[in-house]
């Protein structure tokens, strides 16, 4: 039986992500790049890296095995205007959000379509589709994310293996409350019609659908789950 891989599980999403995913009775890998305690009640083998540097993530790859669900949850996110992000904040979120994102899908996609089946899902951002000021890098990774998603799907169609997006706007958890800081939690709420933030329970119903026979249809989309940020509502 090939595993479940989430990466970032550490994280409030990740970790929603991994309860969610745990029902499906498969063996889990969680990655976290720090704060590994959170994991400790999950049955599930843990792995620490910092997937910006090459021979961490190489590691990671290395542990992988057979998988059969690969969730990319793992981002870094740095909000600022263009001229004041530093080289090692723009070189983070490229190596973390891109490169990593892009070897870890390269890593399993052959087992994947030997086998004839697989579901990798990445987590993108209602900013690859709305992007705000101080956003620009950042939302430029996740439209990466997007449509490096749907080349995959088309790759994998015909052999088995399905890839989508889920793509979360204002949810409360780790990065929209890094954003808050900077913009003020009035200005996020009333930036779509629900006037409120979304849970990350809400994020993991999503990619539960994508992994399920339900999702067996769905095929390099997007699902945004941003209460119609992206749409401008």
């Amino acid at each position: 039986m090939g595993k479940i891989v989430i990466t970032g599980a550490s994280s409030e999403i990740g970790q929603a992500i991994a309860r969610t995913l745990s029902g499906l009775g498969k063996p889990i890998l969680l990655h976290c790049n720090s704060n590994a305690s959170v994991l400790r009640d999950f049955d599930a083998d843990i792995v620490q890296a910092d997937l910006s540097q090459e021979n961490e993530l190489e590691r990671l790859v290395n542990t992988l095995g057979e998988v059969d669900i690969l969730v990319n949850a793992a981002a870094v996110t740095e909000i600022n205007l263009l001229p004041f992000l530093t080289e090692e904040e723009i070189e983070k979120m490229v190596s973390v959000n891109i490169i990593a994102t892009t070897r870890l899908c390269q890593a399993v996609f052959p087992g994947m379509c030997s086998r004839r089946s697989g579901v990798i899902v990445n987590i993108s951002s209602v900013t690859a589709s709305r992007v705000y000021r101080g956003q620009s890098v950042y939302g430029g990774t996740k439209a990466y994310i997007e449509a490096f998603t749907r080349g995959i799907a088309s790759e994998g169609a015909k052999k088995g293996v399905r890839c989508n997006c889920v793509a979360p706007g204002g949810i409360e958890s780790g990065s929209l409350k890094k954003v808050v800081i900077n913009t003020g939690s009035d200005i996020l709420k009333d930036s779509n019609a629900s006037g409120k933030f979304g849970r990350p329970e809400d994020v993991a119903a999503a990619v539960a659908y994508l992994c399920s026979e339900g999702g067996r249809f769905v095929n390099g989309s997007t699902i945004h789950v941003d209460g119609g940020q992206w749409v401008g509502l």
